[in-house]
């Protein structure tokens, strides 16, 4: 049996997507192209409910996480935290994500006061249900690192990362994973630089769908079926077979997730 491709983190829910309407043609290329364990992660509530609605069908692992993503934390009311939470206890998801801070898009402090305490929020709750959390970081590692020192138990990974490498170093040191997408195809991209082979144990691949695409779809709407282009810039970059590092992310995501 070939070793399928694992995309660990994309938004098949979104509209761009259209997935009840494009169900066939996706599942027809994500077959054809040998990605068959797709991880949907939530920005809502609303679209962390429609992830686990996702049906691929037969063939395919599908997993969904659930969180608030710190662009839709100011207008995120109390009771749709309480929802989330609930919705944890009953063991629906695979995770918590995506969630964090964003200083890149946000610059108003009050926005990333409700960022934080949203953000803050969903760590206890990851906490109390153990459950893995996907961050989305951005031109905020230093804050959000002394924020998980009050969670030293968590499973963590940087979605997207975009950080330069003493801000890796730090990541892979306390034991974190982290995600590389389509933007390690990009030819000026620093993170070609600096992922290294000995922290590949703690590396997930992604799309972003439909964000991000890798070269050489870059412009056009992503597919997670692209992500084959990631996994073979990867290949190269770290030198490593291309079957031996399908076989090295899945069993990551497996350990990430927990699941036996």
């Amino acid at each position: 049996m070939v070793n399928p491709f694992t995309d660990t983190h994309t938004h098949l829910q979104m509209e761009e997507f259209h997935f009840k309407e494009n169900r066939e043609n996706i599942c027809f290329n994500l077959r054809k192209n040998n990605v068959s364990i797709i991880n949907d992660v939530g920005y809502d509530l609303k679209s962390s409910m429609e992830g686990l609605e996702i049906d691929l069908g037969e063939g395919f692992e599908h997993y969904a996480f659930g969180g608030i993503h710190p662009h839709y934390a100011e207008k995120t009311l109390d009771f749709e935290l309480i929802k989330l939470d609930e919705a944890f206890s009953k063991k629906i998801f695979s995770g918590v994500g995506e969630v964090g801070i964003d200083r890149w898009w946000h610059k108003d402090e009050n926005i990333i006061k409700r960022q934080r305490e949203v953000f803050i929020k969903q760590l206890d709750m990851a906490k109390k249900h153990n459950l893995p959390v996907m961050l989305h970081v951005r031109n905020a590692y230093k804050e959000v690192f002394d924020i998980l020192k009050e969670f030293p138990t968590l499973k963590i990974e940087f979605h997207s990362f975009t950080g330069n490498r003493k801000e890796l170093d730090y990541i892979c040191d306390k034991g974190y994973y982290f995600g590389i997408n389509g933007i390690v195809t990009f030819k000026n991209s620093n993170i070609r630089e600096i992922i290294r082979r000995e922290n590949i144990h703690l590396l997930l691949l992604e799309s972003d769908a439909p964000y991000l695409s890798p070269v050489p779809y870059r412009g056009k709407r992503n597919m997670p079926y692209y992500i084959i282009e990631t996994y073979k810039a990867v290949s190269s970059i770290l030198d490593i077979n291309l079957e031996k590092l399908k076989d090295t992310i899945k069993y990551n995501f497996y350990e990430f997730i927990s699941k036996k």
